[in-house]
């Protein structure tokens, strides 16, 4: 899969017919970092996220809109800046490309034209060395219910267990984000504390945010705290996840089903997009939308692993029938195991990191082993589980 484009709107937020638009027109992913006002510390906000694109929205003094294009086309030429407008008249495009533009779209957005704009946009920004960067896995459910905040736990437990490679779990639950219990961590801060400290976040005091529960695994936890969720916001999620990236080997994202636009953003970003359901009517049903909405969102469906919680074979839900429905290929099933399963929550302790023999554990080292191409050994091979210990997954002692 192709990295997402981020892109940086100036001059007013998009409508939500826009911002849809934009990404299902693209053939080329777009995360949408942030949302600017045409204001002179636009360029200090544009200098600090650095985006690959820059969409600037033309309105009010148009004297000053290019003026803008201009100093962003002088001091960002990683960013290619693309100029929109109502007005469609030549003096109006003109002046856009002179200032600075690398394209020009027409407003109301129209969605070949912005298929073929991120097409040439695609083959002209800087990009990051991909092999360098860590893989972001989002595990996404079709209801509520689905366990999603224990397939993540464990779904990264088992991934250093396999790799012996760094992970680290984000919780954006932010109203009620329960990573902590099940990880059995006790955080001393939160994503929120990443907010207050946004305009000098870089690799290190992001670490500092971070809670370890091993050499190799790690959580950036949700507010604890009411009402603190209300000032996390689109770019301070994108901007933590690509610093992740860049540190660890695998970033698994545990979001709210709600999909509003900073569920969207993670979704976004992520390499793969794990939709977990379980193999009742609603959640089949529910799973039917979301693909059809990932389809819309212009989500490639090879990034799309559909996988089954708490597994069980009935002669009702055959996994042809529910793949029938679905139109896409079960990835991955995880069986049913109640108690083994409550039985690690209550202690604070992932399943996969435990010695309980059940079922579920191969199940996970399986799905692991099935995303990142690495066969699991077999249990008399098995690799001793991480320990805690006070070792930053950055290579440093905190």
């Amino acid at each position: 899969m192709s990295k997402a484009i981020s892109v940086v709107v100036i001059g007013r937020s998009l409508n939500q017919q826009e911002r849809t638009r934009l990404r299902s027109s693209s053939q080329t992913p777009l995360a949408i970092v942030a949302e600017l006002p045409n204001a002179p510390q636009v360029l200090d906000e544009l200098n600090r996220l650095r985006p690959q694109a820059a969409l600037v929205l033309l309105n009010g003094e148009l004297h000053h809109s290019f003026q803008l294009v201009e100093r962003i086309h002088q001091e960002l030429p990683g960013t290619a800046v693309i100029c929109s407008s109502e007005d469609n008249s030549p003096e109006v495009i003109l002046q856009s490309f002179r200032s600075g533009a690398m394209e020009f779209l027409r407003q109301p957005l129209v969605e070949s034209e912005i298929a073929s704009v991120f097409a040439k946009i695609e083959h002209t920004v800087t990009r990051p060395d991909e092999s360098l960067l860590g893989r972001v896995i989002a595990i996404y459910a079709s209801k509520g219910g689905c366990g999603t905040t224990f397939v993540t736990a464990n779904l990264a437990a088992s991934l250093t267990r396999l790799t012996r490679k760094r992970a680290c779990v984000v919780d954006l639950n932010l109203q009620a984000g329960d990573q902590p219990l099940y990880l059995g961590l006790e955080p001393s801060y939160s994503i929120h504390d990443l907010v207050r400290n946004f305009d000098r976040l870089d690799d290190q005091l992001l670490a500092s945010y971070l809670t370890q529960r091993s050499k190799y695994l790690a959580l950036l936890a949700a507010p604890t705290e009411i009402g603190k969720d209300e000032d996390v916001r689109v770019e301070h999620v994108t901007r933590a996840i690509a610093l992740l990236r860049a540190q660890v080997e695998y970033v698994v994202i545990d979001p709210p089903r709600m999909l509003n636009e900073l569920t969207i953003s993670a979704l976004d970003s992520a390499d793969d997009l794990i939709l977990l359901l379980t193999l009742d009517i609603p959640a089949i049903r529910s799973a039917k939308r979301a693909l059809d909405i990932f389809t819309r969102l212009g989500y490639d469906r090879n990034r799309i692993k559909v996988v089954i919680n708490r597994y069980t074979k009935t002669p009702e839900f055959e996994l042809k029938q529910v793949e029938k429905v679905l139109e896409t290929k079960v990835f991955a099933t995880i069986t049913n195991d109640y108690q083994a399963a409550i039985a690690s929550i209550n202690v604070g302790e992932p399943l996969v990191l435990s010695k309980n023999q059940s079922r579920v554990v191969l199940d996970f080292g399986n799905l692991a082993s099935r995303l990142t191409g690495i066969r699991q050994q077999s249990e008399t091979q098995a690799p001793a589980r991480p320990t805690r210990s006070s070792w930053s997954i950055f290579g440093g002692k905190r």
